[in-house]
């Protein structure tokens, strides 16, 4: 029996995406790619309204909200049951789609690949680190789950995989594979991330903090620094440095319990403080390590 033919299946969110974005040309971009990927996926010969198991096979694409993991293919059925899940799944009738900018396939802002042509798409400059790296936006990172998608994304970003693609794709791979070293390496670290937290609320930790903290607190990190500098035996140095790493470890649980109760300003004030602990941090190791 024959099915409803993609076009005119696609007529009704056609008119809904005209209206929606009120630019006949991308209402049309959109909804004429998306017909062509039911009537035509890669390496089918005929117009498929259910498509067979090959042809849903073809429709799998990448996609960073699923951990770079291919996507379910979409059940087979009618015309009007494709109509529902990508318009719901793929495109969601948002603000937040894009063209390809190599075959003008419509595509949405979280795929890195175009799911036509599979290009290499620039990075979206409207993210933040913590949507970049698919983390939830909280102090409290799960380090290891935050490892594996980066692993994850730098296996399909990597200059090193592009090495034979266009000159405009390797661009694109270093800015996108640059994005996520500094999107994680921000994350990572306690210190930088919730700066980076405060950042997004726009609160700013400035340079010079020795105006945030209190005088007594500032005279002991100078006693602290005046020992180390005195230092010359490993063992000292080392004493030192476990005292420091345990001062910072309390600063980072007290941060956490701050920005959970949503004590921003505290947050603040404990996060100039872990400064100061870092930074003798790093003379430790110069001591350790020269």
């Amino acid at each position: 029996m024959l099915g409803v033919s993609p076009m005119a299946a696609m007529e009704p969110v056609r008119k809904l995406l005209i209206k929606f974005f009120s630019m006949e040309r991308l209402g049309r971009a959109l909804t004429d790619s998306l017909s062509q990927r039911w009537a035509r996926p890669p390496g089918c010969r005929a117009m498929c309204v259910s498509p067979s198991p090959a042809c849903v096979g073809a429709r799998l694409r990448v996609s960073m909200r699923t951990n770079m993991q291919p996507l379910r293919a979409w059940p087979g059925g009618s015309a009007s049951n494709h109509y529902h899940h990508c318009c719901t799944r793929t495109f969601s009738l948002s603000a937040q789609g894009r063209l390809c900018w190599s075959c003008q396939a419509a595509m949405t802002m979280d795929e890195l690949f175009c799911p036509a042509c599979h290009s290499l798409q620039p990075p979206d400059e409207t993210k933040d680190y913590f949507q970049v790296l698919d983390c939830e936006k909280t102090f409290d990172v799960n380090i290891q789950e935050l490892q594996k998608k980066y692993r994850n994304l730098q296996r399909f970003l990597h200059p090193d995989y592009f090495s034979q693609k266009s000159h405009v794709e390797r661009e694109m791979s270093e800015k996108q594979s640059s994005l996520v070293n500094k999107a994680y390496n921000t994350l990572l670290s306690p210190l930088s991330r919730g700066i980076y937290l405060l950042s997004l609320r726009g609160i700013t930790l400035e340079e010079g903090t020795d105006s945030v903290v209190d005088p007594q607190f500032l005279f002991e990190i100078l006693e602290i620094s005046e020992q180390l500098n005195d230092c010359n035996i490993s063992s000292e140095i080392e004493d030192i440095g476990n005292f420091v790493q345990e001062k910072y470890d309390s600063l980072t649980g007290e941060v956490r319990n701050a920005f959970q109760q949503g004590d921003l300003h505290g947050a603040k004030l404990l996060l100039a403080k872990m400064k100061y602990f870092s930074n003798i941090q790093n003379q430790v190791k110069k001591k350790i390590l020269p």
